[in-house]
């Protein structure tokens, strides 16, 4: 099913890759969407037009959907349950679907130039498993329940309940699959944190809007948090305020999708009804840890809004914005310990209870959330032509301005120069982070066959800038702020998919979907200013060490180096083809297949395969088997810095060398190989009533030539070899490596269960548990440059964090109840434990583990499984002004507390791998406003339009 990755040179495929050559794809980019131009150009088109009621008292039903069966084209129904859609000459079956109500499918007949009327009635219903899904499946018109892989689909109003602010935690909240720790003092992590989907890496989820591929960030996870060594999209640059809903593909999907998707898809679709909103969120942390102090910090305020209008029947235009200021959080404990270098001669002053408050002229660390203030905007749009044929575009625009700080430097330390700061400093880390991203298309029917001829652009930049730091090689001279350098990504796609459902065939309905991509990936790592990495010759200049070497570089974050920096490209090209069929009527299968030509390291073919079968009435199997893979991204091929790593309070240079550099070279690294994967999942639907619907999913994911950061390499021996090759001023090295393979067992639960209470509202329950292991099954031998000084290239603490440093269970349980106006939302999560090994300076003696420093057993901690609870309240009055107060954690929940000798002398007391965080109890009051009826330029434009069709 897959011809495993070759190098270009030397690749058995040769003849088949000359037939998918660029110039090829070139030619069929520009013959074939002029044919389908000009085809569609001959199109008529129709109007319909109608109202979406409730059965039970005839009132307009708001954000109904009303679809077009068999094609993508859909509609939400206005304020007052009107719709109005554009649709070609000819029969067309109409779905309309609405969360808590049924579903209804009535067929209709238009003439070329005729507008039409045609309602619908639902009734209501506890829960709507009939949610028409466009992941996973380019069947038009395939639902959650009919989907032979397991679908999650999130709507906006359940996002809306769940009162989170960031996109990412609210992913968290409504899918127990989805894990989003909260690392700290952890660079530039602490900025942009990732988040992973089935226990695998960020890297390995492929994210999608509205179908399109989304661009990944520029920066790097370098530092000891979930996702070390990968690139992730930061999933909070999408204002929660423009999602209509997500899909979340919880299976491999490569062969359909390409690279990426090996752990699932998660597809945000944004919004593109009329509705105008506005609201605003205001929050505050307050939380009373046992037997400890009281904490009134992480201020948030939200200021978010929708503009949103449709024209020309089905045709709309919508804006979102969102403003977003969160305050810092700290958890960090007083640092009691000896600050003052008795020998130095500066004014340092001891306080007695140890105190350390940076901020107000007195010393304090810093351990939790960052400081962060966000600006973003997205739009969304659509334009039927009078020919059949759409135009599309949208995009987003956001920037953030974050800051975090790294470990505290007392006065004492041999990184402080006391003229400068003579009672320590805490080097903070500024980020200017910038992300935007365009996308134009033009879509239609031919034929029968509905295609969709679209591209996407869209980049990330990562500015590094450090506050109240200093360069100690440069003596009293040395500034206290610096430019660290950029990080710069940019992905611009290319995609032409061609769709046809055939009603019959020899094998049954069928439907059968082909097409094309292309991409180019570019990655750009720029210096910073030379005094952030310069290894001055100014010697430490007083203390009980005056004399000796000072360290070089600008503290908390050294600069990256003219050596360091990159700017490489990359290209590839692809092509799949996607047939599903009914071939009874019970039984539907679904085999696609993908060929991918990449300009760095050479090919891949892939495959899927999968099955749905209905056994009886309400239960139905289903499974699937398909290869996939991942290729590097050109941040783990190109990325070149220096951190510095606290490992046992003890500060270390650590250089990540990109793998094709010289040091790389000299330490044993070699070029970069795509991960390979097979995915197996079998799983059962169960939905004996219309009420109640349960699916049970089990999966492994087996993946080769994974790719991750190696161990560090802190032995003197090393710091020696680089300093004899012309490489001074680290005290540590590590580079990327397809060191290990690993396999994934794991088992989805989904529980949906509504009543309808009559008088008293209705009531929905949704139950979510999973269950997953992840066991690394190989790792590579280390190169015999280092097999002297390490006895491992991926040590025992990397080992851990990929085997057990994310909660292997989780369960999440909501309760809502709807009466009315009033709304009430009661969620509960379970985390289940993880285990976290430190990595430690100290050498242990111990035979069974010579030469690897990390084995230090008496520092490995297992962390207890924990409960948060979350509780929202919502009242709506006059279906314009809406109110929410809630609570996230109100029990007020914290991990397990670092065993002492972790806890770097008593000041970080939780660890960054909780999948909650550290922070406690937080309580907002959120308040919105719809502006129905509101009168714009579009709105007159459309009644004009309809007069005149009249």
């Amino acid at each position: 099913m897959r011809v495993s990755l070759v190098r270009p040179t030397s690749s058995p495929l040769t003849s088949v890759r000359s037939d998918i050559r660029p110039r090829r794809w070139a030619r069929l980019g520009v013959v074939l969407p002029l044919v389908l131009f000009a085809t569609a150009l001959r199109a008529q088109t129709g109007t319909v037009s109608g109202r979406v009621s409730d059965a039970a008292d005839g009132q307009g039903i708001p954000d109904a959907q009303v679809r077009i069966s068999g094609t993508s084209q859909g509609v939400l129904t206005r304020a007052d349950g009107s719709y109005r859609l554009t649709v070609t000459a000819g029969r067309h079956v109409l779905r309309a679907a609405r969360i808590g109500y049924g579903t209804r499918s009535d067929t209709i007949t238009v003439s070329a130039g005729e507008t039409i009327a045609h309602d619908f009635t639902l009734s209501r219903a506890s829960i709507n498993l009939d949610q028409v899904v466009v992941t996973g499946t380019r069947a038009t018109d395939r639902t959650v329940l009919e989907a032979p892989v397991p679908i999650d689909v999130l709507t906006s109003e359940d996002i809306r309940q769940t009162g989170l602010t960031e996109t990412s935690q609210v992913l968290q909240m409504l899918a127990p699959s989805i894990n989003f720790p909260r690392p700290s003092v952890n660079d530039g992590t602490d900025h942009v944190r990732p988040a992973t989907l089935r226990g695998l890496g960020p890297d390995q989820t492929l994210v999608l809007i509205n179908g399109k591929r989304r661009h990944t960030t520029a920066l790097v996870h370098v530092n000891q948090s979930v996702g070390r060594g990968s690139t992730s999209v930061d999933l909070n640059a999408i204002p929660v305020a423009a999602i209509e809903r997500v899909e979340i593909l919880r299976d491999g999907a490569a062969a359909q999708y390409g690279s990426d998707a090996i752990a699932g898809v998660i597809n945000i679709i944004l919004k593109s009804d009329e509705r105008t909103s506005l609201s605003s969120t205001v929050g505050q942390v307050s939380s009373k840890v046992r037997r400890g102090p009281t904490y009134r910090d992480g201020e948030n305020v939200q200021v978010d809004g929708n503009l949103g209008r449709t024209f020309r029947g089905d045709g709309f235009v919508h804006l979102s914005g969102e403003f977003r200021d969160r305050n810092r959080t700290n958890r960090a404990r007083a640092d009691t310990t000896v600050q003052c270098d008795p020998v130095s001669p500066a004014p340092c002053t001891e306080l007695p209870d140890g105190t350390n408050i940076y901020d107000t002229g007195v010393r304090q660390s810093w351990s939790g959330d960052s400081e962060s203030r966000d600006w973003v905007f997205f739009l969304n749009s659509e334009l039927p032509l009078q020919s059949g044929i759409r135009l599309y575009g949208f995009g987003g625009y956001g920037k953030r301005k974050g800051q975090a700080a790294g470990f505290f430097r007392r006065s004492l330390d041999d990184r402080t120069v006391r003229s400068i700061y003579p009672n320590g400093f805490l080097p903070l880390i500024d980020s200017d982070i910038l992300d935007a991203s365009a996308a134009v298309g033009v879509k239609g029917s031919m034929l029968g066959w509905n295609w969709d001829l679209g591209g996407v652009y869209g980049g990330n930049s990562f500015e590094f800038s450090l506050e109240n730091s200093a360069n100690t090689s440069l003596g009293a001279a040395s500034p206290t702020s610096f430019s660290a350098g950029a990080v710069r990504f940019r992905e611009g796609t290319a995609n032409l998919d061609i769709v046809r459902p055939f009603p019959t065939s020899p094998v049954g309905p069928l439907n059968v979907a082909v097409g094309i991509e292309a991409r180019r990936d570019n990655y750009k790592l720029e210096k910073g200013d030379p005094n952030s990495y310069a290894a001055g010759t100014q010697k430490i200049l007083d203390g009980r060490n005056a004399g000796k070497n000072a360290p070089p570089f600008s503290q908390v974050f050294p600069g990256f180096r003219p050596v360091d920096e990159a700017d490489e490209t990359r290209t590839n090209t692809g092509a799949y083809v996607d047939v599903e069929a009914t071939p009874i009527q019970r039984l539907l299968i679904a085999v696609a297949g993908r060929a991918e030509n990449y300009s760095d390291f050479g090919s891949t073919v892939d495959g899927k395969v999968a099955t749905r079968i209905d056994l009886t009435h309400g239960l139905a199997f289903r499974g699937a088997l398909q290869t996939g893979f991942r290729a590097p991204s050109l941040g783990q091929s190109n990325f070149s810095s220096v951190a510095t790593n606290f490992i046992s309070g003890v500060p270390f240079e650590i250089r990540t060398f990109a793998v094709g550099s010289p040091g790389a070279q000299l330490l044993g690294a070699t070029k970069l190989k795509a991960e390979e994967s097979v995915n197996q999942s079998l799983g059962l639907t169960f939905q004996p009533i219309s009420a109640l619907s349960l699916s049970a999913d089990y999966y492994r994911v087996s993946i080769d030539n994974r790719i991750v950061l190696s161990g560090n390499f802190i032995d003197p021996s090393v710091r020696t070899l680089l300093e004899n090759n012309g490489i001074p001023g680290v005290s540590g090295a590590r580079f990327f490596t397809n060191a290990i393979d690993t396999r994934t067992n794991g088992l989805d639960i989904v529980l949906n269960y509504g009543m309808d209470l009559d008088q008293l509202g209705l009531l929905r329950f949704t139950g979510g548990y999973n269950r997953n292991s992840t066991a690394v099954t190989r790792v590579s031998a280390t190169p015999s440059q280092l097999a002297a000084v390490s006895s491992a290239l991926f040590d025992r603490v990397q080992r851990t964090l990929i085997e057990r440093g994310q909660p292997g269970n989780s369960v999440s349980l909501t309760l809502n109840h709807t009466l009315k106006g009033l709304t009430t939302n009661l969620h509960s999560s379970r985390f289940g434990e993880i285990t976290v090994y430190q990595s430690v300076a100290a050498t242990n003696a111990n035979p069974l583990a010579p030469r690897d420093p990390t084995f230090r057993p008496d520092r490995d901690q297992n962390f207890d499984a924990k409960w948060v609870t979350d509780l929202a309240v919502s009242y709506r009055l006059f279906d314009r002004l809406g109110l929410t107060v809630g609570g996230n954690n109100i029990f007020n929940a914290y991990p397990d507390t670092l065993i002492t000798p972790n806890q770097t002398r008593g000041i970080y007391v939780y660890s960054g791998q909780a999948p909650f965080g550290f922070n406690g109890a937080y309580y907002y009051v959120r308040a919105s406003l719809d502006f129905v009826g509101l009168r714009t330029p579009f709105r007159r434009a459309e009644k004009v339009t309809a007069k005149r069709e009249e």
